[in-house]
């Protein structure tokens, strides 16, 4: 039976175990990056609220006191954390991303040019909407949470290696060596680039960051 470690949590029902296990594999999950909340101030005043994680939704959320945002719009780079948006905190959301940032910045740009965005985001956070969009939106910085990677953790056995984010893929490495009966996919074309600065490219990268299309991913690369 092949093992498949991904670098997220995972729940018993998430789609990805369940689809991959009902046709043979083993599938078994962690985050590499340890996660802390950053305290913040006064919201910046804005057009628009621009999420690029269900974390950035979690600690924003979390460190506000029953604010009112029904002036402000609000975004999603992805439907995982527009889900998350609208299942856990019932916020409507205006605008859905791809999950790659330079499909959603062509995308998003046309609604919302020349207008005020505030990004909830990870200290460490590549800010890929911001760099994409440059002058054409009044982009505003609001830290919420701190990610960093975990420096130790138990060695992982896999068949095959998914990886969610470029931290994810420097944690994994930092402490991992890749053998070479191994196979990578990645979840997307940021991440895929840290992979290749590692020194990777033979690997495969989902068309979404979808748990629908990593589950294409590892089949197709089985077949």
């Amino acid at each position: 039976m092949k093992k498949i470690f991904i670098t997220r949590d995972l729940k018993e029902t998430d789609f990805f175990k369940t689809a991959l296990e009902k046709v043979g594999f083993f599938v078994f999950g962690k985050s590499l990056i340890a996660f802390s909340k950053v305290d913040f101030g006064v919201i910046p005043d804005c057009d628009w609220l621009f999420f690029y994680s269900k974390n950035g939704v979690k600690y924003f959320f979390e460190n506000i006191d029953n604010q009112s945002f029904d002036h402000i719009k609000i975004a999603a780079i992805g439907s995982s954390t527009a889900n998350y948006l609208e299942e856990y905190f019932q916020i409507k959301v205006d605008f859905i991303g791809t999950g790659e940032p330079l499909q959603t910045s062509k995308a998003f740009v046309e609604i919302a040019a020349h207008q005020t965005i505030l990004f909830p985001r990870a200290k460490h956070s590549k800010q890929s909407i911001q760099k994409q969009l440059g002058n054409i939106i009044i982009a505003k910085d609001l830290i919420v949470y701190e990610n960093q990677p975990i420096r130790d953790f138990q060695s992982i056995e896999a068949d095959i290696l998914v990886f969610t984010s470029p931290m994810n893929v420097k944690a994994y490495f930092s402490q991992m060596t890749f053998q070479p009966n191994q196979k990578i996919i990645s979840i997307g074309n940021t991440t895929a680039e840290t992979l290749k600065i590692l020194g990777f490219n033979n690997f495969l990268v989902a068309k979404s960051p979808s748990e629908q299309d990593l589950v294409k991913a590892v089949l197709n690369d089985e077949l």
